[in-house]
């Protein structure tokens, strides 16, 4: 459940934006090729075990807010990865919580703007299945509904909850405020 931080909140609602990490990561590979864009992507990845995720970072000009920024270590046979998340994402439109990938990247991610005293729990789904996702939006609801079974808790984050949505085990994030 997305929890306000102060009686005098105005507005519950998070919304996507662009995570501060991944547009340092972006403009920092747009300047190397070969090597040493692998490289960059592996320092990426082992400062991100380091800290664990979901990252949250302060936002100039929003004292009261965060970014939080999920994210997931794709391979090549990942074709979409969606966002499972107590009070923040919407059940009937599932699209909305997928994931976006870092083009040329195993880098996917989704960041909202969260008041700081948010928590709450989360899960993650790969989806793995051949031919990519269905084009027609009809096929990819259904499809991402089947995905739901298969979220799991956030391989990044060593902070769990045993019953997330549907008695499902999950992440937790819990922000500074």
């Amino acid at each position: 459940m997305y929890v306000l931080a102060g009686p005098d909140a105005q507005d519950s609602r998070p919304f996507r934006t662009a995570g501060p990490c991944v547009e340092r990561l972006a403009a920092r590979l747009a300047t190397v090729t070969g090597a040493e864009h692998e490289a960059l992507l592996a320092e990426f990845w082992a400062d991100t075990e380091r800290r664990g995720t979901p990252l949250v970072e302060t936002v100039t000009g929003e004292a009261g807010d965060r970014a939080v920024t999920f994210l997931w270590r794709g391979h090549r046979a990942t074709g979409q990865v969606l966002l499972l998340a107590d009070g923040i994402t919407d059940p009937d439109d599932l699209t909305s919580s997928l994931l976006d990938r870092l083009p040329g990247t195993d880098v996917w991610h989704l960041t909202y703007l969260l008041r700081a005293g948010c928590r709450g729990s989360y899960r993650l789904a790969a989806d793995i299945s051949p031919g990519g996702p269905p084009k027609d939006p009809g096929r990819l609801r259904q499809r991402l509904r089947a995905l739901c079974r298969y979220a799991a808790a956030d391989p990044l984050n060593g902070r769990t909850d045993g019953a997330v949505r549907g008695g499902a085990g999950g992440s937790v994030y819990v922000l500074p405020g």
